[in-house]
């Protein structure tokens, strides 16, 4: 997790309030709590990865429109270079659907849990409607968050006793980049700068952490049945 904020004393305030939030009102890691409980199943394996599913068309199509309504240099080569990094991991995805068998068409709809829309929902809004500082804010929010839960995911597997193929395991694990968060930061940074609202953000990357833990949350959930 990269907490250097000298360079990005505006950003860095910010996270310390989401740090208080997350300290007063943790977010519960579901798929977590299910391994340590010892009822997971290969079924909430696939779960997780159909959620997964979700994202990566919403994350997509969110940085390329906030790249088209707001070009700023500095952003424009943040969000093109996470364009990027979701098309590389999606052929990484697919690998993995495959050991599960898995593919497009199970997952267009499944899980159907709203739940498992939450992510996606969130990137949506902020493609449209946020701003620079809310996007890259909750960007930083959101890798901060996911990743160490995703690598715990993984070191907690071997005593689940499940036969997990090795796609998962090289999908999943090690996403987190100092880096990558570094830049974040210095996006969010320029964007408050300009005058755009740091509470704003903060409700931004807050929001992304509660739907980050929907994600989690319809994976670990029982087979969802919609409302007559």
């Amino acid at each position: 997790m990269y907490t250097d904020f000298e360079q990005t004393p505006l950003a860095g305030q910010a996270v310390r309030r989401l740090r208080q939030m997350r300290d007063d009102n943790p977010v519960r890691n579901r798929f977590l709590e299910r391994m340590d409980a010892g009822t997971l199943t290969m079924d909430h394996v696939r779960q997780l990865v159909g959620v997964t599913h979700k994202c990566h068309p919403a994350e997509i199509t969110a940085f390329a429109t906030l790249i088209a309504r707001d070009p700023h240099p500095l952003a424009v080569e943040f969000f093109d270079g996470m364009l990027g990094l979701i098309h590389r991991a999606r052929p990484k995805l697919r690998k993995v659907m495959a050991a599960l068998d898995l593919d497009e068409e199970r997952l267009h709809r499944w899980p159907a849990d709203p739940a498992a829309y939450q992510v996606a929902g969130t990137w949506g809004w902020l493609g449209f409607l946020g701003t620079q500082a809310d996007a890259a804010l909750a960007l930083y929010w959101d890798m901060v968050r996911y990743f160490p839960d995703s690598d715990e995911m993984l070191a907690r597997l071997s005593k689940t006793g499940l036969d997990v193929p090795e796609e998962f395991v090289v999908y999943y694990g090690g996403g987190q980049s100092d880096e990558l968060e570094r830049q974040a930061l210095a996006v969010a940074e320029h964007g408050l700068r300009r005058g755009q609202s740091a509470d704003d953000a903060v409700f931004a990357a807050r929001l992304m952490e509660e739907s980050i833990g929907e994600y989690w949350a319809a994976a670990a959930a029982d087979p969802y049945e919609p409302r007559p």
